[in-house]
């Protein structure tokens, strides 16, 4: 319930504060009064658009404050207050203020918060409903929100948008997936070539070093035999060598030993150096046999070094990172048919979300039925409290092709698959239009009236704001919206602005809006009348200028019957 408003230098105003209560609060004042500022001033509240020419001639700030009272047992109010991170309270204070300077601040209970969070708090707080509000109701999208606010149906609609949206994402997987795999169709090709290019290498760990030390042997195969045979003669082959010489002091030392058995040791040493030696030359002789000059393996070898230096050119390094690209190419392909493998996934989990989809949607389209058919037998009986007796209203739905297993080809949206729009017949004899088409402004004004009535009951708002309903009516039909309006106003705050005194006088609260001039400035007052001032002013909006005693009957006579409430 908004319990209280401030306002400070906004537009005409320069100090207005307004206490609000229970029931019908009635706002009236003549033309021009700032009664229009005042909503302005709410619609800040609620997270409109400021502008610095709302601010006050002569002045640097503007400020608008709003008090809200709750119900103790007002979840709304908790979850409004936890969304920010504030403690749960009874009351909920809504501070905020324009600068000249552009130094702009929102306050929610004193905490500094954003415009997005002000904007998501303040909704469903108040319903403002005024002469160009009506053109909401013309907009089909809300036809469908109303209708789900009224059958009660968030959480069949919650469902729905939980499951649509999984689809979605599934849908955006798939379509990224799908994206990606094109703009990899031709990466994809170069990647096989250049696996095929590597396993037909068919590279081998370590072969390049092993290359190499070839090629140098065979490179220098003339240089080591010639070595090779000087050795084998120096040690075996050649006149005087080392064996042969060997042989000569194994004679001398078999003479010593004759004669000196203490160099047996000596003796055994030599035996060693003999068996050293012949293994020596054996090893010199096979390594020697082994050399050969070919010149045909020496260009085999070169053109392998050639073939493996091009590719690591291509493949950036030597051996070990052509086998590194080799394997990382071998995965990357595999990787296509875990694409595969995920592409035939997403396609199994759309098919599933979309029978769940139709399923809930179903359930909801058929529940949406039924509201409607509930919202237009209330709708229609408001109307005929409203002077409309022989109005017909219907729910109509589009756009659903329904066969006996259901929804085909509807529309698939988060929302359902229904697009419904209202319908309307003022008079008989007339066929139902949509309600973009129906001229009257005041049966505008009911139909909203009616709406509002009905909608305020699914719990639509804590504060229902109705300005200039009366736009388009007079006579006995104000006065059955009046009655309406008071009704209305026993299940929650209701605050109406209105010019027409069959309505004022059913207010159980009744504000007058003035502008004054005082020094050449121009101010908007607002104060709650008491019940002489009432008749006064009730007098004033049924005779304008002159107020005679027939006219003070007249407002008095309204009044005592507004009181009484019928």
């Amino acid at each position: 319930m908004l319990h209280e408003l401030t306002v400070h230098n906004f537009a005409i105003i320069r100090d207005l504060e307004i206490t609000f209560d229970n029931g019908l609060n009635v706002i009236s004042g003549e033309t021009g009064a700032g009664k229009s500022i005042l909503i302005g001033a709410v619609n800040l509240i609620l997270g409109s658009r400021a502008s610095q020419e709302m601010i006050r001639t002569g002045t640097q700030e503007a400020s608008v404050e709003a008090t809200f009272l709750f119900a103790d047992d007002s979840a709304a109010a908790v979850r409004r207050l936890e969304t920010l991170g504030l403690e749960p309270a009874e009351a909920l204070s809504i501070r905020r203020s324009i600068s000249r300077s552009n130094k702009n601040r929102i306050f929610v209970n004193d905490q500094a918060v954003s415009l997005q969070q002000l904007q998501s708090l303040a909704r469903g707080l108040i319903s403002i409903s005024g002469q160009h509000e009506h053109q909401l109701l013309l907009d089909s999208v809300l036809h469908l929100e109303l209708l789900d606010n009224y059958g009660r149906l968030d959480p069949l609609c919650r469902r729905v948008r939980e499951i649509h949206s999984e689809w979605t994402a599934v849908q955006e997987e798939l379509r990224r997936l799908m994206r990606s795999r094109r703009e990899r169709a031709e990466k994809l090709d170069y990647m096989r070539f250049q696996l095929q290019e590597l396993e037909a290498a068919r590279l081998v760990p370590g072969e390049d070093v092993d290359l190499e030390q070839e090629r140098n042997l065979l490179r220098h195969a003339a240089t080591l035999r010639e070595a090779a045979d000087h050795a084998d003669q120096a040690l075996y082959a050649g006149r005087g060598a080392v064996l042969e010489q060997l042989s000569a002091v194994e004679k001398d030392m078999e003479a010593l030993l004759r004669i000196d058995g203490s160099l047996e040791p000596l003796s055994v040493h030599l035996q060693q150096a003999r068996i050293h030696l012949e293994e020596l030359v054996h090893g010199v002789q096979q390594y020697a046999h082994r050399i050969t000059f070919d010149p045909q393996r020496l260009s085999a070898v070169e053109e392998r070094l050639t073939q493996l230096q091009r590719l690591g050119k291509k493949y950036g390094g030597g051996l070990d990172a052509m086998l590194g690209r080799q394997e990382e190419l071998k995965r990357e392909l595999s990787g296509e048919d875990d694409a595969d493998l995920r592409e035939d996934f997403l396609n199994k989990s759309l098919d599933e979300l979309r029978g769940r989809y139709l399923a809930e949607a179903t359930v909801l389209s058929d529940r949406r039925r039924e509201a409607a058919r509930s919202l237009e037998t209330e709708v229609r009986a408001v109307l005929g409290s409203l002077d409309m007796a022989r109005a017909r209203f219907e729910v109509r739905f589009h756009d659903t092709s329904r066969g006996d297993g259901g929804p085909v080809d509807a529309p698939f949206t988060a929302s359902g698959i229904d697009r419904v729009e209202f319908l309307l017949s003022a008079n008989p004899g007339e066929e139902l239009k949509p309600l973009a088409r129906v001229a009257s402004g005041g049966e505008l004004s009911r139909i909203l009236l009616a709406l509002k009535s009905l909608l305020g009951r699914q719990g639509e708002a804590e504060t229902l704001v109705f300005d200039e309903v009366d736009a388009g009516i007079g006579g006995r039909i104000a006065e059955l919206v009046g009655l309406q309006l008071k009704r209305l106003a026993s299940r929650q705050q209701v605050i109406c602005i209105t010019h027409l005194p069959q309505i004022a006088c059913y207010g159980e609260h009744h504000y007058r809006v003035a502008k004054e001039t005082l020094d050449e400035e121009t101010y908007t007052r607002i104060r709650l009348l008491e019940r002489e001032e009432r008749v006064d002013e009730l007098s004033r909006m049924l005779g304008g200028i002159a107020i005679s005693d027939t006219t003070r009957a007249h407002a008095e006579e309204i009044l005592r019957r507004g009181e009484a409430g019928s």
